[in-house]
């Protein structure tokens, strides 16, 4: 079963990817996903537990990142799972590309899913809204996080702003450094003419 799903995020393209690299982050995003022990190798061990149609499944598994490249920004996720308390399993192999929006980042996913078990018996149409609501609530999270990360720590973005925004940057702090610079002024020759003229004596004064 293939499964596309998209979705966009106010924020740079490569903060956007940088973040989605960060499981542990992402999977606390994720309804009903628990990690629960990092294995190493980007390997981790976690559960899933999700309603579809009218079931409530667990799923006990293993994800990994297999491949993730930085500059094109596409990365490669597989993960396998059995349910808990009954005979179905999952195994999916999912492919997540971000790209530049004329707002900040479109991550696209496409999943290579296969399911054995009672969900497997629910069709298509039911899975795919229950990953279409998994995504929505997953990006809304994702974004929240980011921005306030961004927020917190302006230095994630380590190319910089633009140079438009650095240059209006840098106009906005022009009054505020000639400010300062006239306020060091006057209070340290201030500090030097009143103390000449606490030196100078009574007959010397005009």
């Amino acid at each position: 079963m293939n499964l596309e799903h998209s979705f966009d995020i106010l924020a740079e393209p490569d903060v956007a990817f940088a973040y989605l690299m960060d499981v542990n982050r992402v999977a606390a995003c994720v309804p009903g996903v628990s990690l629960q022990e990092e294995l190493g190798e980007n390997t981790y061990r976690g559960t899933l537990k999700v309603k579809v149609g009218p079931v409530t499944v667990k799923y006990g598994g293993i994800a990994r990142i297999i491949s993730a490249d930085p500059v094109t920004r596409v990365a490669a996720i597989e993960a396998e799972g059995e349910e808990s308390g009954a005979a179905g399993s999952v195994r999916a192999k999912a492919t997540m590309s971000v790209a530049a929006t004329a707002t900040g980042s479109r991550v696209t996913v496409s999943t290579d899913l296969a399911l054995t078990g009672r969900v497997a018996t629910m069709g298509k149409g039911v899975i795919e809204q229950v990953g279409n609501r998994m995504v929505a609530q997953t990006s809304e999270r994702i974004e929240q996080a980011i921005l306030e990360s961004v927020a917190s720590s302006p230095a994630v973005d380590v190319a910089g702003p633009p140079a438009s925004a650095r240059d209006g940057s840098a106009l906005r702090l022009m009054p505020l450094l000639g400010s300062l610079i006239a306020d060091w002024v006057r209070r340290t020759f201030g500090k030097i003419f009143g103390a000449r003229a606490s030196r100078t004596t009574p007959g010397e004064r005009k």
